[in-house]
């Protein structure tokens, strides 16, 4: 499975795109990290860096460095950036879910909340029970970058689907990174979990299913629908009842 190493929070204090390789991004620990733009790693994991790193410039965040094929050195390499707040909130919703894990571990949960950001709005996600749909982490960053960019406006959006599913579970459509992505986005089976800051500006799921776009046009079966439903009752069984309190209306 792959494995990150989280440090900070640290103040991003600078951007430097001249490089035709790498994004560079300093911080105030005096470091400057580097992304590769290309060869093994997607174009499109640079590009949606930097438009975060544009967003988030003097601002404190953290910094995800991956650990999967060797140690990388985390005062060198990078492989995205989170503002503090969203991570203080995912380590807090790691936590619930999985209280007697060391958030702060490499297979901690933590590393599977996702966070969705978009007008004055923030969605969290457990990608925990779909992590095994991902070969790889390429795969799963490619996913991970998709639903921070879309997933807000893709369950807000008239295409989310809820036929036949629960109360509070919809399919929605998420779109890829960009015309170069080996995917062109997600179809993405999400449950809502009713809990005491729930409002319109925050909202907590399961993620229960995912496919890749292309793959999946058409709509559930009625055995996928019944896989769906199974699903979220054994997330019932693993999780703490407060982070499976299901939306009801």
């Amino acid at each position: 499975m792959y494995k990150f190493k989280v440090t900070g929070p640290f103040v991003l204090t600078d951007i430097d795109t001249n490089d035709a390789r790498y994004l560079r991004l300093t911080f105030s620990d005096g470091y400057t990290r580097k992304l590769s733009k290309g060869g093994k790693w997607p174009p499109e994991y640079a590009e949606a860096c930097l438009a975060k790193a544009v967003r988030l410039l003097n601002k404190s965040v953290f910094i995800k460095t991956s650990q999967t094929t060797n140690d990388w050195r985390t005062t060198e390499w990078l492989c995205d950036i989170q503002a503090e707040e969203i991570v203080s909130t995912s380590r807090k919703l790691a936590r619930e879910v999985e209280p007697v894990t060391q958030v702060a571990a490499n297979d901690s949960l933590e590393k599977f909340i996702l966070a969705s950001c978009t007008s004055g709005k923030t969605f969290f996600a457990n990608a925990a029970p779909i992590a095994s749909s991902f070969a790889s982490e390429d795969d799963f960053l490619d996913f991970s970058q998709s639903f921070e960019k879309g997933f807000v406006s893709a369950w807000t959006a008239k295409t989310a689907r809820n036929a036949k599913l629960p109360t509070g579970v919809r399919r929605v459509r998420i779109a890829g990174l960009g015309a170069r992505t080996k995917r062109n986005g997600f179809r993405v089976v999400a449950a809502e979990v009713q809990t005491e800051d729930t409002s319109e500006a925050f909202k907590f799921f399961h993620l229960l299913r995912v496919d890749e776009k292309l793959e999946r046009e058409e709509y559930l079966t009625d055995n996928e629908i019944k896989e769906i439903i199974d699903a979220r009752a054994d997330l019932e069984t693993r999780y703490p009842k407060g982070v499976v309190s299901w939306m009801a209306t």
